[in-house]
């Protein structure tokens, strides 16, 4: 699908919005969406359906601003401008919600904090499962991991140290170790 935003400014987006171009409208709905909804899974702890109806909102409310008038000096693309309808969106169901509690003694905070030290334990876990497994790979690939992800060197410069002819090769063998980890990760996981 060919992208609007790229291929048409964006007055003329507005314009062909104002006009009601159905077409516009769903690729403008399709394009900008999993990027929105990756951005709030990133930065909000919302569920799915909050997700999905927040973006929903907001792309009506874009869709009715345009209509409107009301973006016709937009400075910015349409995607910033309805990330930005999405963070008052988002702003309004916090409040909302803290508005449905009487006192701060009933905001389930504990969970939060329960939730957040869960989360970095499993992080954890998971770096010490990863380091366990390179620590049992054979050379190569544990020097190349390492150079790569904990040393940060270039692919160029592990090729030359561990003496490959370029750094296709270096990398074509970090991809078959990379390989080689997850599968390993997959069944320690497994024997859990």
């Amino acid at each position: 699908m060919k992208e609007p935003h790229r291929s048409i400014d964006t007055k003329e987006l507005l314009a062909q919005i104002k006009l009601g171009d159905e077409k516009i409208l769903k690729q403008l709905y399709d394009e900008y969406r999993d990027g929105f909804l990756k951005w709030c899974y990133k930065n909000h702890r919302l569920t799915r359906d909050q997700v999905l109806d927040i973006y929903q909102k907001s792309f009506t409310i874009l869709y009715f601003n345009v209509k409107d008038g009301k973006a016709d000096d937009l400075n910015s693309s349409l995607n910033t401008y309805l990330y930005g309808i999405g963070k008052n969106l988002i702003r309004k169901h916090y409040r909302d919600k803290m508005a449905n509690f009487d006192s701060l003694e009933s905001i389930p905070e504990v969970e939060t904090v329960n939730d957040y030290f869960q989360e970095r334990q499993d992080e954890n876990h998971k770096r010490h499962l990863v380091r366990k497994i390179l620590d049992q790979l054979k050379e190569p690939c544990r020097s190349i991991l390492w150079m790569h992800y904990f040393k940060n060197f270039s692919m160029e410069a592990i090729a030359n140290s561990i003496g490959y002819k370029n750094e296709s090769v270096a990398k074509k063998k970090k991809c078959q170790c990379l390989k080689l980890v997850r599968e390993r990760l997959t069944t320690t996981k497994l024997s859990l």
